[in-house]
């Protein structure tokens, strides 16, 4: 319970699929080698193995948020964050639906980019609404709004809970929305580099 006596819950998502045990056993060698060939890269340059624990972190960011991060040729999986993520929104949707329930969602990474091919934010909101059945209205990506304006009557919507569930990264999201008269749950898809930015 928090000071206020509202619940606080915290899941934790640590699944992993094949493709994403294999690609684990293929960046330790990475890591440890430096063959990029491991990852279906080129042969890293002089700067770029400098630079090597760097890019294994970064693809093992990616990896663990989806494995269409790395390569968009990879098949979607019941395991990966997209899916359970998406599972544990309908679930609050659904669980405070008479109130009009609203939800964060944070990602840094697979950020909605329009005309950008494939991306978390997208997949996400596919399962919402195919899956799940819930109105594409109802879904917002913070980064759809170009003018303070825009961003405005997002905000009222989620307050007004006419938007039920926003995306953003922890830059566009975390800092300055005021959006949280009937929020009910607050999703990190990935994990900010710096500390201070986790809400």
């Amino acid at each position: 319970m928090s000071a206020n006596g509202n619940e606080i819950k915290h899941h934790y998502i640590d699944l992993n699929n094949p493709e994403q045990e294999d690609f684990i056993q293929k960046l330790m060698q990475f890591a440890k080698t430096g063959d990029a060939t491991l990852l279906g890269r080129l042969p890293l340059s002089e700067t770029e193995e400098k630079a090597k624990m760097l890019i294994a972190t970064d693809y093992a960011r990616k990896m663990a948020l989806d494995m269409r991060m790395i390569d968009p040729n990879y098949e979607d999986h019941p395991d990966n964050k997209a899916s359970h993520c998406a599972k544990m929104i309908a679930e609050y949707y659904q669980k405070y639906d008479a109130q009009k329930g609203t939800q964060f969602v944070f990602s840094d990474l697979g950020t909605y980019q329009p005309g950008d091919g494939w991306n978390v934010y997208s997949e996400i909101k596919r399962k919402l609404t195919e899956d799940y059945g819930i109105p594409p209205s109802e879904v917002r990506f913070i980064q759809e709004c170009k003018t303070d304006k825009a961003r405005k009557a997002v905000i009222d919507a989620m307050n007004a809970g006419t938007v039920r569930v926003l995306f953003g990264s922890t830059s566009m999201l975390g800092t300055g929305v005021n959006a949280q008269k009937r929020c009910v749950a607050i999703h990190h898809l990935d994990t900010p580099w710096v500390r201070h930015e986790v809400a």
